[in-house]
């Protein structure tokens, strides 16, 4: 998927969106190593190469990326706990929301999805989470369990996800093998 990093194609293919499909600038290096220190992590290399190389937030799934500066503030308020993304994501198929229902609405939500963070809203609750650490760095999940279909669904690798997504809005040309409807 060489296409993915370069910023000059997925800007045309997003040109077709409008104001929708606008991406924030690259994120300069210094700036991704300070917030992996922070967090003790160093990001799935899909995920760090788009960030560095295409777009730090913007036009994504969802409601859009969220950018890193984002989860660098979740960090320094301790909202990720130490060690919180160091901690391997615990879940490699899917989880049913009832699997959540004996947990505390907020601390202990979050606490059971350790290795993972948030990098795009879908509404009503609901979030695209991607693994930092654990048996699939860089697999996004759809993250619904407070939402309306209730559970946690594990989907493609960050630069595929984030490709299915351009095709699916016919941005992009092509059908990658495995494609599968996710947004």
């Amino acid at each position: 998927m060489e296409w993915m990093w370069n910023r000059q194609v997925v800007l045309a293919a997003l040109a077709s969106l409008g104001d929708k499909g606008e991406l924030g600038p690259p994120c300069r290096l210094e700036e991704l190593l300070d917030l992996e220190r922070r967090l003790d992590v160093r990001l799935p290399e899909s995920y760090r190469d788009f960030v560095l190389r295409v777009g730090d937030g913007g036009a994504g799934p969802g409601h859009g990326l969220w950018p890193l500066r984002r989860s660098a503030k979740w960090a320094d308020r301790g909202v990720y706990a130490p060690r919180y993304l160091a901690t391997p994501f615990p879940f490699t198929a899917r989880v049913p929301g009832e699997r959540f229902e004996e947990l505390d609405e907020h601390a202990d939500y979050e606490d059971a999805l350790t290795g993972s963070m948030i990098i795009a809203e879908i509404g009503h609750g609901a979030y695209f989470r991607m693994v930092v650490t654990g048996a699939s760095p860089g697999r996004v999940w759809r993250d619904e369990v407070r939402g309306l279909r209730g559970a946690l669904t594990p989907g493609l690798d960050f630069a595929d996800w984030y490709a299915n997504w351009l095709l699916r809005l016919g941005a992009l040309k092509g059908t990658p093998a495995g494609r599968r409807r996710l947004v």
